[in-house]
């Protein structure tokens, strides 16, 4: 299961640097995203509807937006991934670029993402779930 977990999250990122929309096939209905703090998009948002209004919110600070995987780790209790990525775009209203790395914790179920939270850092995401940096 945690192989599955895994890429499941590298599709479900795949999907949106395709896209552009996030992929409700590969999330629960009831999923519950969250950024990190700080950031201009926050949340929370809950079930494919929220996702919807995620994707319109992100729309609305960036120009474009891309998100690279660095790195994927399964946390080994058959649910939970930390996944790693940069954010590459440019703010809509100033054009200014934009490269972040982040991190989130991911729950996985039944082969659909049920929560995602996002860190601003991995050690903070480890963290979250109990494992050292």
């Amino acid at each position: 299961m945690s192989r599955e977990n895994v890429e499941l999250v590298h599709r479900w990122w795949g999907a949106f640097n395709e896209t552009g929309t996030a992929p409700l096939d590969l999330c629960d209905e009831q999923i519950e995203m969250r950024n990190p703090s700080r950031w201009p998009v926050q949340g929370p948002f809950i079930g494919h509807d929220g996702i919807r209004q995620w994707e319109s919110d992100v729309w609305e600070v960036f120009s474009d937006v891309r998100l690279d995987v660095d790195e994927v780790i399964d946390v080994g209790d058959g649910q939970t991934v930390v996944s790693v990525q940069t954010v590459r775009g440019h703010m809509r209203h100033s054009g200014l670029a934009s490269n972040v790395r982040w991190a989130a914790v991911w729950k996985i179920r039944a082969g659909k993402a049920i929560r995602a939270y996002g860190y601003l850092s991995k050690a903070e995401a480890l963290e979250a779930v109990g494992l050292p940096e």
